[in-house]
C-alpha cells in the first residue's frame, strides 16, 4: 500500500485515501495468522510543517489456532491507525518514519499496528474449555470419563503436607 504525497505542498493541505488488499499470512510469536478478508485502510494524510501525519483505520480479519482446544480462532481486527512520516534525511525523532521519493509505504505500518492490538492468546471462543489433559477430547464438543486428579504436579507436596498435618491432629486427639 502506497500513497503518493507530492500534492502535499503548504502547511494544512491533507488528502483522503483508502486501501483493500489482500495479504497472505502474517507470522508473530512462533504463531501464523492467516488473512481471510483483505486489510482495508482507510487514512488521511495532512501536511504539518516538515512531516506528514497520517491518521486512519485498519480493519481485517484473521484465522489462526486455538491455544485451548486447537480449532480454528477468528480475531477480529478494526484498529485506529496513526504515524508520522518524514522525507527529511536530517530527521532524528525515532517515532518518526523515514520515505522517500514522495511515496510512503504503509506495510510496515500496518502490520505493527496488527500486531500491537492482538490479543495475548487466540480463543475459538470467550468459555472455550479446552481439550482433556488425560485423552485429548476436545470438551466444546464431547465430555469424557476420564479421572481428574484436579492437583498440580508442581504442587503435590501441598498435599502430602496436609495429609500429614491431618494425621498429626488425629494422633492428638
Amino acid at each position: 500500500m502506497r500513497l503518493d504525497v507530492s500534492k502535499l505542498k503548504t502547511n494544512g493541505d491533507s488528502e483522503e485515501f483508502e486501501f483493500c488488499e489482500s495479504w497472505e499470512k502474517l507470522e508473530f510469536r512462533g504463531d501464523i495468522l492467516f488473512f481471510v478478508e483483505p486489510v482495508y485502510f482507510y487514512g488521511v494524510a495532512t501536511k504539518k510543517g516538515n512531516l506528514i501525519e497520517v491518521s486512519g483505520n485498519v480493519k481485517t480479519k484473521l484465522k489462526t489456532i486455538c491455544y485451548r482446544c486447537t480449532d480454528d480462532a477468528y480475531v477480529e481486527v478494526d484498529v485506529p491507525f496513526y504515524e508520522e512520516y518524514s522525507n527529511r534525511e536530517e530527521t532524528t525523532d525515532d517515532e518518526v518514519i523515514r520515505f522517500e521519493d514522495d511515496v510512503i509505504e504503509f506495510d510496515d505500518s500496518i502490520v505493527a499496528t496488527i500486531v500491537l492490538y492482538l490479543p495475548m492468546k487466540y480463543l475459538c471462543r470467550e468459555d472455550c474449555k479446552g481439550l482433556c489433559p488425560v485423552c485429548g477430547t476436545n470438551l466444546n464438543v464431547s465430555s469424557c470419563s476420564c479421572k481428574k486428579d484436579g492437583i498440580d504436579p508442581r504442587l503435590s507436596v501441598l498435599k502430602t503436607l496436609i495429609n500429614q498435618l491431618d494425621t498429626d491432629e488425629k494422633k492428638e486427639v
